[in-house]
């Protein structure tokens, strides 16, 4: 009996520590899936995909459209809007995750590819809209209007669109940066950054860092 009870408290310590031991977040497992699920399969037009590792106690913190929106609009943060599919995307994250792992910032994140509309110009220069945005969706594009490009292609830069990656850098409601892309100067998503380059992208979200004040959020949210 002494020895069965001493067996079981074993495994218990064992699956004690264990658990106690793991650091990865739901959250950062399905993150992690995501995108490290890509890693070397080939696209759709033959390239091959970015292989990208993530550290199992990365913080980020998956968000809905409805909480990126109140976020925007009263709370404060890094956000990255972007998918894992998207070769500019798996080009700046680990640039990223390192400037924010250093600031011992939360990534908040969501993919941002199925809720944008989809338009077109026709033979007579009119523009056609194929899909409607999500409401959460034109709530960004308002929200962020100041700091989108036009949409390519529509020949009127009055229609906006939120290109991804786009990684937004929101205090209090009041947003000190966004930065859409990666550097001017990388013309394939799917070559490394030069070492200067990397060292580029880091500036420019440093800088952005630099403007918010220091984070007192956990995991679970702010």
């Amino acid at each position: 009996m002494k020895k069965f009870i001493y067996i079981v408290l074993m495994l218990f310590c064992i699956g004690f520590i264990t658990g106690c031991g793991t650091t990865m977040t739901k959250d950062v497992s399905k993150f992690k899936e995501e995108y490290e699920g890509l890693n070397g399969k080939k696209t759709e037009n033959g390239k091959t995909y970015r292989t990208i590792k993530f550290d199992d106690d990365i913080n980020v913190v998956y968000e809905d459209a409805s909480q990126i929106v109140e976020r925007l609009k009263n709370g404060s943060g890094v956000i990255y809007l972007g998918f894992p599919e998207c070769p500019w995307c798996r080009t700046m994250l680990p640039v990223l995750l390192n400037v924010l792992e250093e600031d011992n910032r939360t990534l908040y994140y969501f993919n941002a590819k199925e809720i944008r509309d989809s338009k077109h110009l026709d033979e007579n220069h009119n523009v056609i809209t194929d899909k409607e945005g999500t409401k959460e969706y034109k709530e960004m594009l308002e929200l962020l209007n100041d700091y989108l490009g036009p949409y390519e292609g529509l020949e009127d830069e009055s229609i906006k669109r939120i290109y991804l990656p786009t990684v937004i850098f929101v205090e209090n409601g009041e947003i000190k940066g966004v930065h859409i892309g990666t550097v001017d100067s990388q013309e394939d998503p799917y070559k490394s950054l030069t070492e200067s380059q990397e060292e580029e992208l880091e500036e420019s979200y440093e800088s952005y860092l630099e403007k918010l004040g220091n984070e007192t959020c956990s995991r679970e949210g702010c």
